[in-house]
């Protein structure tokens, strides 16, 4: 059936008519009842719409969970001296402040993995590693004090890094008596800067008497230093890369002996804490040319 163009016309305009009429209609009318309905209806769909928003908005948020926390550490110290010399500055402090204050030391946030990566910089004064050779008591304590503060003015900055005497925190010798029951007499047998130091000792004055129990074990201590702050990277130098290596190797002994199987699990489970491995496996940074033989964890000499 065809509709002429006059008669769509008709049916517009009376279409129109009723809208204006019903809004003058009483409310018993079935005008007026027809026009509730219709803006009831009107508005229960603008309802639904917004909730349906909302309900999409919240289920966005919740699938969308905060980013996960990975902390790297770095950790590096020298022994005491009393003075800031020129090869303390260039083999390492110099490059602590380059660690510190590089971009790569701001939170990184990947956005695929959903992790924000932080680094912790740990600058400390180890002293406990001073008393393997004959020192007096009064002038450690005294350059021990000085040499933290020395740290600060060669620019370390307390409010981006961690500054700190070894001796303060007993952890470190009280790990450092863990790891020797944890390790090989044979590992520390090999260590040749052990084997260097020993021999100059017994050529002095003093004879083998010199040479203490605390000489032949320091590099657990050294250890001790880097597994109680789960440090991931050192900076050290090519006479200490040994030793770090002794390190890794006594991380691998520990967790593979300690911290694996099924009594490990539910100890950690009865404790509340994640069945883990306890260290972390250093690894040494690659310091830049020119300061990698003065660079040392334990001497800046």
């Amino acid at each position: 059936m065809k509709v002429s163009t006059l008669a769509m016309a008709s049916l517009f305009s009376a279409s129109a008519l009723l809208s204006r009429c019903a809004a003058f209609a009483p409310p018993s009318s079935p005008l007026a009842v027809a026009r509730a309905t219709s803006t009831t209806s009107r508005w229960m769909s603008t309802e639904v719409e917004a909730a349906n928003g909302e309900a999409a908005t919240d289920q966005e948020a919740e699938t969308k969970s905060p980013p996960k926390i990975r902390t790297r550490r770095i950790l590096s110290g020298v022994q005491p001296t009393g003075s800031l010399h020129l090869g303390n500055y260039l083999g390492a402090i110099r490059q602590w402040v380059d660690f510190q204050n590089s971009p790569d030391m701001e939170p990184q946030f990947d956005e695929e993995t959903n992790v924000e990566t932080r680094t912790e910089n740990f600058f400390c004064v180890v002293d406990l590693h001073a008393i393997t050779m004959p020192h007096d008591p009064k002038e450690l304590g005294e350059s021990t004090m000085a040499s933290a503060a020395l740290y600060i003015a060669a620019g370390i900055d307390p409010e981006k890094s961690k500054v700190f005497v070894q001796s303060h925190v007993s952890a470190h010798a009280e790990l450092a008596w863990l790891l020797n029951c944890a390790t090989p007499m044979n590992w520390l047998e090999r260590m040749i800067q052990y084997k260097e130091k020993k021999a100059k000792a017994e050529t002095g004055s003093s004879g083998s008497d010199s040479v203490g129990v605390g000489l032949f074990t320091y590099p657990i201590l050294m250890a001790s230093d880097i597994l109680l702050y789960q440090a991931d990277r050192v900076p050290v130098g090519e006479d200490q890369r040994q030793h770090l290596e002794l390190a890794r190797d006594v991380v691998r002994r520990f967790n593979d002996q300690y911290c694996r199987g099924g009594p490990f699990k539910k100890r950690c489970k009865a404790a509340g804490i994640p069945s883990r491995p306890a260290f972390t496996e250093p690894e040494a940074m690659i310091v830049k040319a020119g300061g990698a033989r003065i660079m040392s964890l334990t001497d800046g000499t």
